[in-house]
């Protein structure tokens, strides 16, 4: 076989496995809404809003997630946050089928997980969910 015929075949592989990526990348999504399901007993009494931060000892985007929270519930005293170790408690990981840290659960005042935020979140992002979140309480 040539260079040149081999040469395209490689770069025709390159530009079709960057296109597939990039469509993948696109469709990901870090902050998912109605996410559906319950958890009434990680409610922290008296938040109109909680975020449940599911973290691992080895989580090193762990920090910065529980360091936006913190900001938020300074700023804001209707939210509430708490951090489960997924170690501690494998079952919330796998009912929320938990493949990464920090996965942050935003619930209402009555448990129902009303977004999933996967990584770390930009502050706008956890404002907006908690804000969506705050927004369906009234709605309904």
């Amino acid at each position: 076989m040539d260079a040149l015929p081999a040469l395209v075949v490689i770069v025709a592989l390159v530009a079709l496995a960057t296109a597939l990526g990039l469509v993948l990348r696109s469709r990901s999504v870090r902050v998912a809404k109605g996410c559906g399901g319950d958890e009434h007993e990680l409610v922290v009494p008296g938040a109109e809003v909680t975020l449940v931060q599911l973290s691992s000892p080895v989580c090193s985007a762990c920090a910065a997630m529980r360091r936006v929270a913190g900001e938020l519930v300074a700023s804001d005293s209707t939210v509430a946050h708490r951090e489960v170790d997924v170690l501690d408690d494998p079952e919330i990981a796998r009912r929320h089928s938990v493949f990464s840290t920090p996965t942050t659960l935003v619930l209402d005042h009555e448990g129902h997980v009303r977004a999933r935020l996967i990584g770390a979140v930009p502050p706008a992002d956890v404002r907006a969910a908690v804000e969506a979140a705050r927004s369906r309480l009234v709605a309904a």
